[in-house]
C-alpha cells in the first residue's frame, strides 16, 4: 500500500550545487574531474557500449554524460524538477550527436512508465532517500523492465558503518586527535572559533548531520535488508570502505561505509 515519500522540493537546486556529492566536480568540468562514486558505478556496469541505460534519481546526470561517453544509451529521471533542470544543462555539455543518446526527464520508479528494457539500471546513494515499501516496489518494477541478464546497480549508505563502525572510529582516533588538533593550531592550519569547537574537533564521536539531513535520508539500511529486498535477483551485496584505518580494513566487507549490491535479472525470467 503506498505510503508517503520525502517531499521532492527539498531537492533543489542549492542542494545539487552545494551539498551533493559530486558537485565540486560538475562545476569543475565534468572529464577531467569524475567523482569517485560514478567512477565506481561505471566499473561494476561495464563494459556500456550498446547498451540502454536507466538512471534511477540521475541528479545532475553525470552517469547519463558518462554512459553516453562510453557509447550507451542512457535516460535519467528524478522526481525533483530542479535535477532535470541541471541534467539537461550536464545532457548539453555532449556534443550533439551524442546528446541524441541522452535523456532526462521528470519522473519517479513508483508511476514511471516505459516500454525499453533496460541492460543496465542504476541507483546510486538513492535506496537511502526512499522508504522501505518504495524500495521494495521498485527492485519489483525494475525485475520487469530489466532485459534476461540485465544488471541493477545499487549504491547506498551502510547503516552498520554510520550507527556502529564510525562512532568506534571515532573513539579509537581520541589520543591521537589530542595530539593532531593542537599541531594544526601551533602550524597555522586552523583556528578553531571557540574552545567549544576545538573540543568537538578531538572527543566527537557522533556527527549530526541537521534536520534537512534527517529528512532526506530517511532509509539508512543494512546489507542484509538489501539482500532482501534483491530475493528475486541473483545478487552479489557486499560493503567497500576506502578508509585505511585498521579497524575499516579488517570489517569493511560487512560494515563499510558503502553498501555495493550487483543485481542480476535471470535469464531465464522474461
Amino acid at each position: 500500500m503506498p505510503g508517503k515519500i520525502v517531499d521532492p522540493s527539498i531537492y533543489n537546486r542549492e542542494y545539487f550545487l552545494g551539498d551533493n556529492e559530486g558537485w565540486k566536480e560538475w562545476h569543475s568540468g565534468l572529464d577531467g574531474n569524475m567523482h569517485p562514486k560514478f567512477q565506481r558505478a561505471l566499473e561494476l556496469a561495464a563494459p556500456l557500449h550498446g547498451k540502454s541505460v536507466l538512471d534511477i534519481g540521475c541528479g545532475r546526470a553525470e552517469l547519463i554524460y558518462y554512459c553516453v561517453k562510453r557509447g550507451a544509451r542512457a535516460h535519467g529521471i528524478d522526481y525533483s524538477a530542479a535535477a532535470i533542470e541541471l541534467a539537461k544543462e550536464t545532457i548539453s555539455r555532449l556534443p550533439q550527436e551524442l546528446a541524441m543518446m541522452a535523456k532526462a526527464t521528470v519522473g519517479e520508479i513508483g508511476t514511471f512508465e516505459t516500454n525499453e528494457n533496460y541492460d543496465v539500471v542504476f541507483m546510486v546513494e538513492i535506496a537511502e532517500h526512499m522508504y522501505g515499501w518504495q524500495l521494495k516496489e521498485a527492485f519489483e518494477k525494475i525485475l520487469d523492465m530489466l532485459k534476461p541478464g540485465g544488471t541493477l546497480i545499487v549504491m547506498t549508505p551502510n547503516y552498520l558503518y554510520e550507527k556502529i563502525l564510525l562512532p568506534i572510529k571515532r573513539i579509537v582516533n581520541i589520543p591521537l586527535n589530542l595530539i593532531k588538533w593542537p599541531l594544526r593550531i601551533i602550524r597555522g592550519k586552523y583556528s578553531p572559533k571557540s574552545f567549544g569547537e576545538l573540543m568537538g574537533r578531538i572527543f566527537k564521536v557522533r556527527v549530526d548531520r541537521g534536520e534537512l539531513n534527517r529528512k532526506m535520508h530517511v532509509n539508512v539500511t543494512t546489507p542484509g535488508n538489501i539482500r532482501r529486498y534483491l530475493s528475486e535477483y541473483d545478487a552479489k551485496v557486499w560493503c567497500e570502505d576506502p578508509s585505511r584505518n585498521i579497524l575499516s580494513l579488517l570489517t569493511g566487507r560487512w560494515w563499510g561505509r558503502e553498501i555495493i549490491a550487483v543485481a542480476v535479472k535471470r535469464k531465464g525470467d522474461i
